[in-house]
């Protein structure tokens, strides 16, 4: 069921209710908090087409994002101590609120090495309202479901866009190995 022949298959055959199957994907995907959701998003692009399958992947995210929080809300405060340290971003969404949480969520969103689920039950923990979540997790969503869509894009038609798909993916290569090396020493 979690890959995209499998996804499309399902699309093809329940046509009328494609775009409410890959919101319920993108949902349990958000609630499992370690699946990754680009199956998703490539085939909302082979089906819907790049635009529609960027705007039902972002909502999707988004709602998944939202009712996982919820949820995380509910039972999840005991976790905190599990989390902290791990990420530096994750510890300042712990210790902040308002306007400034939200510029932390939107950071953890962009960052596409940190896990979405690590930041939802960040979040989850914090004293972040529900507004400022999904403002934060819409818009940090943004450049990594664009990324998504321009990979599978090029990828489904490789053969016209073999230079793009190369120059995006050692784009890419390039911003995780300097974020690995210009990471900060851990002090002992």
């Amino acid at each position: 069921m979690f890959n995209l022949e499998n996804l499309l298959e399902i699309f093809n055959q329940y046509k009328d209710f494609a775009l409410l199957i890959s919101l319920i994907m993108s949902i349990l995907i958000a609630l499992s908090g370690i699946i990754p959701s680009v199956f998703v998003t490539g085939a909302n692009i082979i089906f819907f087409g790049p635009l529609l399958g960027f705007t039902i992947s972002l909502l999707g995210e988004t709602i998944g994002g939202w009712m996982t929080f919820k949820i995380y809300r509910l039972g999840l405060k005991s976790v905190s101590e599990k989390i902290k340290g791990k990420y530096a971003l994750i510890d300042k969404i712990l210790m902040s609120n308002g306007l400034k949480a939200g510029i932390f969520i939107f950071e953890g969103r962009i960052i596409p090495f940190i896990p979405s689920g690590f930041v939802t039950l960040a979040v989850s923990i914090s004293n972040v309202n529900d507004k400022i979540f999904i403002l934060s997790t819409f818009l940090g969503k943004i450049p990594s479901i664009a990324l998504e869509t321009l990979v599978s894009y090029d990828l489904i038609n490789i053969q016209e866009n073999y230079i793009r798909l190369s120059l995006t993916l050692v784009a890419l290569l390039s911003i995780f190995i300097y974020m690995k090396l210009s990471k900060p020493k851990e002090r002992n």
